[in-house]
């Protein structure tokens, strides 16, 4: 008895609805979702919507027009996820106010429709001829909410992005009048891709105004002119600069931007925005939404500083011999790794006290003591270039530039030498020092060479 009482009780709460008070009516406050990428005919990408923070009510739109959660099966690797989440009953009428609906995830392996079932959802039919979903983290791994194109229809309303950044005031010169962006995610240094910890940040729900500064932590930033392997900056697609920052000269320019997914680098393009370079060696940039057929794209930026102090007369002597091009790594038990060092400030690198540089040709993999050795894409710098970025290659079993790790700044020195600000790289690798007219000889001694260097303490916190 108490059984069935309880299985009434359920079928009555899956079909209650409620009654909300105007103020908080979700058919008036809901944040617009302008994902296309949603639709049931999108497919490639694993985007995961227990990955991200849903907070209240959505309104979903497919560029520009109104659309509904699917309410018919969805097969698997469908709407860009693992497991396409539609509704198990159909959408409400607006007499009906707010409801519960189940919500099914077909199975890619049975080709089953509702082998499972996640979190149920509010839905609420509003005037208008729309729906406002209550959306939740899904309790399906690797699943996404799916949208019918079958349901476009057209909206009275253009969809705004809920989150404001910025101030509507008409400003003279955005080198003196811009906003601050300072969003420590932004760095191209945090690989939340390659640890699995994707933050799910999307600026396509910015409402961007106006001219920004970007810093990383209150330290000047810009906006990387180029990609590498796995750069994501907090999101799911990693928005760079598609050419060079003009000079202070050049006034304000227009630049394309690209977005990258993994080892693709222009795999996207987005919305093309305007950069200006300011007396004091920054930039400004004219932020805009980014182009909403990116799956959750987000700007990048990269930090950078002017040295108080002449790099090539304050720097750390690296002086380790398994650096060597031609240091074979041999013993799968202890390989060296740069990306566990804390690297700060400028470095000289020598081999056997004498001076030596990065190779700028391809690194036979498994040299340099570490399956994946290190070296410069790019030439060195002249003295009269200054202080350079360069990009870094990583060879592996795939090639010698099979992946990229993260630019790093160099500059040449009066005397013949080179000083580099090495930064942690994208895996397990180190940076190589070309062999020039010796040769190192390995012994079971030296392959015990600890890990601590003379670039700091080992750390896992970066």
């Amino acid at each position: 008895m108490l059984f069935l009482i309880s299985s009434v009780y359920l079928l009555l709460l899956v079909n209650v609805s409620f009654s909300i008070p105007g103020d908080d009516d979700p058919c008036d406050n809901y944040e617009s979702l302008d994902r296309p990428w949603r639709a049931t005919t999108e497919n490639g990408f694993s985007i995961c919507d227990e990955s991200y923070s849903w907070n209240g009510w959505y309104r979903l739109y497919h560029y520009g027009m109104n659309i509904q959660v699917s309410e018919t099966c969805v097969n698997g690797y469908s709407c860009n996820a693992d497991f396409g989440l539609w509704l198990s009953g159909p959408h409400p009428q607006i007499e009906d106010g707010v409801v519960i609906q189940e919500v099914c995830a077909g199975n890619y392996r049975t080709g089953n429709c509702c082998d499972y079932k996640s979190k149920p959802i509010k839905v609420k039919a509003c005037p208008g001829n729309y729906y406002v979903y209550e959306l939740v983290k899904p309790n399906v791994s690797c699943s996404g909410y799916c949208t019918d194109l079958s349901t476009k229809s057209k909206t009275a309303s253009t969809p705004t992005p809920v989150t404001v950044t910025g101030s509507s005031i008409t400003f003279s010169d955005p080198c003196s009048n811009y906003n601050k962006l300072d969003e420590y995610w932004r760095s191209t240094h945090k690989d939340w891709k390659l640890y699995g910890n994707i933050t799910g940040r999307d600026d396509t729900r910015v409402k961007w105004d106006g001219w920004y500064r970007l810093f990383i932590h209150g330290s000047s930033a810009q906006m990387p002119e180029w990609c590498f392997y796995y750069m994501s900056c907090g999101g799911f697609s990693s928005l760079w600069l598609g050419g060079s920052h003009p000079r202070v000269e050049d006034g304000v320019v227009t630049r394309e931007v690209y977005a990258s997914y993994y080892d693709q680098c222009s795999h996207f393009t987005s919305n093309s925005i305007q950069v200006k370079a300011c007396p004091g060696d920054y930039y400004v940039y004219k932020l805009t939404r980014p182009n909403v057929a990116i799956p959750l794209p987000s700007y990048c930026a990269v930090p950078f500083s002017t040295p108080t102090v002449d790099p090539c007369e304050s720097y750390t002597s690296l002086d380790e011999h398994w650096r060597s091009t031609d240091y074979s790594y041999t013993n799968y038990q202890y390989d060296m790794c740069d990306h566990k060092v804390y690297w700060k400030g400028w470095y000289r690198l020598f081999m056997n006290g004498q001076s030596t540089q990065m190779p700028e040709s391809c690194v036979s993999q498994g040299m340099c003591g570490s399956y994946y050795p290190l070296w410069l894409r790019d030439p060195h710098p002249k003295l009269e270039d200054g202080v350079v970025t360069r990009h870094v290659c990583m060879s592996s079993l795939f090639g010698c530039c099979a992946y990229e790790s993260h630019p790093i700044q160099v500059k040449a020195c009066p005397g013949n030498y080179y000083v580099y600000e090495f930064v942690t790289p994208t895996k397990c690798s180190i940076y190589c020092a070309v062999v020039t007219g010796f040769k190192t000889t390995q012994t079971t001694e030296s392959l015990s060479t600890p890990l601590i260097t003379t670039a700091g303490n080992v750390t896992d916190n970066y």
